[in-house]
C-alpha cells in the first residue's frame, strides 16, 4: 500500500510541472471572480409580513382588501380549493367524461354502419340533398368530437387516456372528417353516392378508437380516504386556523391595540405568518394527496404518457407532502428553517455564503471535472508517449500498483481543486452574504424529514460532486486505454460529459434513467428535486438507492476493465 501512496504522490507532484497548471489556476480565479459578479439569486419570500406602524395597523393591512393576500383571500383559497377537489371527485364518482367519450365514438361507427348502408341510402328521399345531408351530419358528428377531445387536454379526466391513445382516437376521426368531401358537387348519381358510403365503410371503421375507449380505465377512489384527507386538511385544518391561529391574532390585537412597540408589531405579524403558512401547508397537502389518490398505482414513467398527468412527478408531490407534514405535526413553519440548497436560489430569506457557495461550484465543478479529465488522460497516454510509461515499467511495481497510483494522483487532485475551490468560495460567501444561524430542513429521498446543519448540508454537496468526479476520472482512463490516444481520449469524454451537461435539460425522457447520466448529483436526493443549472433533475421512478448503485456500478465497472486492459497491454 505503501509503494501506491508513493507512486500516487510522484504522479500528483508531476502535475504542477505542467504549464496548464497556471491556466487552470487563472481560469479559476477568473471564474471566482465572474460569479461574484453574476449571483443574483432569487429570494425566498414564504414568511407573510405587513409593514404597518403599529399592531392595528399591521392588523387591518392583513384584513385590507387592497392585498393581494389577506385574511379574505386566505380563507376564499381555502373554501375555492376544497370545492374544486370536491367537483373532481363527484365527477369522477358520476363517470360522466368516458361515457361521453365513449357515446360519442360508438355513435359514430354506429352511423358508419347502419346510415352509410347501400339500402339506406338508396331509399332516400329528396334526391342529391338528402344524401348530402347524410354525409354532413356524419362530418358534423366528426368536428364535435375533435372538439370534444381538445377539451380534455385541459380538464380533469376522471378516467386513464395515454396520449398515443388519444392521438390516435384523434387522427382516426380527423382521418374520418377529411374524407367526407367539402363540396359533393362531383356527385350526380345515387352510385356515385353508395360507392362514397362504401369508401368510408371500408376504410374508416374506427375499431382502433372503439378498442381504446372500451378498454379506458375509470379512475377510483376510496371513499374513505377521500374523507379522512378533507377531514384532515380541511375540516380540521379551518377550525384550528380559527381556534388557534385567528385566535391568538385577535386576543394580542385585544391586549396591544394601541401598541407601536417593535417588538409588538414583530409579534403580530409573526401570528399572521403563521396564520397564513398553516393555511397554504394544509391547502398543498390537500391537493398533493388527492392528486397522488387520483394517480393511484401508477408509476412516474406511467404518468409521463397520460394526459392530465405529463408534468406531474410522484417524487416531487411526497417530498413536499412529507416535509409539510412534518412541520404540522410539530405545529412548526417551513420559514424557521433553511431550504436544501439550490443553484441561483436563496435557501432563507435572504442569499447566505451557503447559497453562493452552491452556486459557484455548480459553476467551477465544470472547469474542476474538464482539466481532471485530462489530467487523467495524460497521466498515461501522456506518459506513453513521452516515453515515462517505459522508465516507469521497469521498477519492481505491478501493473495494477501502477494503474492505481496514477488512478489515486488524478483523484487527489481532483479532491485538492474541489477543496481550494469550495473554501475559497466560502470566504467569499462569508464576506458578502454572511453566515445563517438557521438549520436547514430537508427531506431525504422523498420520505424521511433531517434537520441538518448547513455546513453539513455542503459537506454531502460537495461529496455528490466527489462522486461525479470519481466517475469522470474513471471514464476517462478507460477510453484512455481503450483508444491510446491522448488527444482523442480527452476529447470524447470531454464530449461525453458535455452530453450530460446538455440532457440535464431533458428531464422528461424515461430513458435516461438507464443511463448513469440519470443517477449525477446524488445531492438532488436530499430535498431539492430540482437542483439547477447542471444537475439533472430526478427522473421516473428514481431514487437514492438506484442512483447510488448505478454510479458505484459504473465506476467499479470502468476501473475493472481498465486494470485488466492496463495488466494486458504493452504499456512501453
Amino acid at each position: 500500500m505503501k509503494k501506491i501512496f508513493r507512486l500516487a504522490a510522484a504522479e500528483f507532484n508531476k502535475i504542477f510541472y505542467r504549464p496548464s497548471i497556471f491556466i487552470l489556476t487563472a481560469l479559476l480565479i477568473v471564474t471566482l471572480v465572474l460569479t461574484n459578479l453574476l449571483y443574483s439569486p432569487s429570494q425566498n419570500t414564504t414568511k407573510l409580513s405587513y409593514s404597518g406602524q403599529s399592531v392595528s395597523a399591521v392588523y387591518q393591512e392583513f384584513h385590507s382588501s387592497t392585498n393581494t393576500i389577506n385574511k379574505s383571500s386566505i380563507d376564499n383559497s381555502i373554501e375555492t380549493l376544497y370545492n374544486q377537489i370536491e367537483n373532481q371527485f363527484s365527477s369522477i364518482e358520476r363517470d360522466d367524461k368516458l361515457t361521453n367519450l365513449q357515446n360519442r365514438v360508438y355513435e359514430i361507427h354506429s352511423y358508419i354502419i347502419n346510415d352509410l348502408r347501400e339500402d339506406q341510402i338508396s331509399a332516400s328521399t329528396g334526391g342529391s340533398e338528402s344524401f348530402i345531408a347524410i354525409f354532413n351530419e356524419l362530418k358534423q358528428m366528426c368536428s364535435d368530437l375533435m372538439s370534444y377531445l381538445a377539451t380534455l387536454q385541459s380538464e380533469t379526466l376522471n378516467f386513464y387516456l395515454t396520449v398515443n391513445n388519444y392521438n390516435t382516437i384523434y387522427n382516426e376521426i380527423e382521418d374520418l372528417y377529411d374524407a367526407i368531401p367539402q363540396s359533393f358537387d362531383a356527385y350526380r348519381t345515387v352510385e356515385d353516392f353508395i360507392d362514397l358510403a362504401n369508401s368510408i365503410r371500408r376504410g374508416f371503421p374506427l375499431s382502433s378508437s372503439r378498442q381504446i375507449v372500451a378498454n379506458l380505465q375509470k379512475l377510483s377512489i376510496d371513499p374513505d380516504t377521500y374523507y379522512e384527507l378533507i377531514q384532515t386538511y380541511y375540516t380540521n385544518a379551518k377550525l384550528t386556523l380559527n381556534d388557534v391561529y385567528n385566535a391568538q391574532i385577535e386576543t394580542f390585537l385585544d391586549e396591544h391595540f394601541e401598541s407601536t412597540d417593535e417588538e409588538d408589531i414583530k409579534q403580530m405579524n409573526e401570528y399572521i405568518a403563521e396564520y397564513y403558512s398553516y393555511a397554504d401547508m394544509n391547502m398543498t397537502v390537500l391537493e398533493n394527496k388527492f392528486m397522488l389518490l387520483r394517480i393511484g398505482d401508477k408509476s412516474d414513467t406511467d404518468l409521463e404518457n397520460l394526459i392530465g398527468y405529463t408534468e406531474v412527478s410522484k417524487y416531487a408531490l411526497n417530498e413536499q407532502n412529507t416535509i409539510y407534514d412534518y412541520l404540522l405535526e410539530n405545529e412548526d413553519f417551513e420559514y424557521n428553517y433553511l431550504t436544501s440548497f439550490n443553484f441561483n436560489v436563496a435557501s432563507g430569506a435572504t442569499s447566505n455564503a451557503y447559497d453562493y457557495t452552491v452556486y459557484t461550484m455548480q459553476i467551477l465543478s465544470v472547469l474542476i471535472i474538464v482539466f481532471t479529465i485530462f489530467y487523467a488522460c495524460s497521466s498515461i497516454a501522456g506518459d506513453q508517449a513521452s516515453g515515462t510509461m517505459k522508465m516507469i515499467a521497469i521498477r519492481p511495481y505491478t501493473r495494477n500498483k501502477l494503474f492505481t497510483g496514477k488512478y489515486l494522483s488524478c483523484v487527489m487532485f481532483g479532491i485538492m481543486l474541489m477543496l481550494i475551490s469550495t473554501v475559497a468560495s466560502f470566504v467569499v460567501g462569508i464576506i458578502m452574504y454572511g453566515l445563517p444561524m438557521s438549520s436547514c430542513l430537508v427531506v431525504f429521498n422523498s420520505s424521511s424529514v433531517i434537520s441538518i446543519h448547513p455546513i453539513l448540508l455542503l459537506l454531502l454537496y460537495l461529496l455528490s460532486l466527489f462522486v461525479n468526479l470519481l466517475f469522470y476520472i474513471s471514464l476517462a482512463m478507460f477510453i484512455c486505454l481503450l483508444f491510446k490516444s491522448n488527444t482523442l481520449s480527452v476529447f470524447l469524454t470531454t464530449i461525453i460529459y458535455a452530453a450530460q451537461i446538455v440532457l440535464s435539460g431533458l428531464v422528461g425522457s424515461a430513458w435516461l434513467k438507464y443511463t448513469p447520466f440519470g443517477h449525477f448529483d446524488l445531492f438532488k436526493y436530499f430535498g431539492n428535486s430540482h437542483l439547477g443549472m447542471f444537475s439533472m433533475n430526478i427522473l421516473p421512478d428514481s431514487n437514492f438507492l438506484t442512483s447510488a448503485i448505478v454510479l458505484g456500478l459504473m465506476i467499479v465497472i470502468f476501473n475493472s476493465l481498465s486494470h485488466l486492459i492496463f495488466k494486458r497491454r504493452d504499456i512501453t
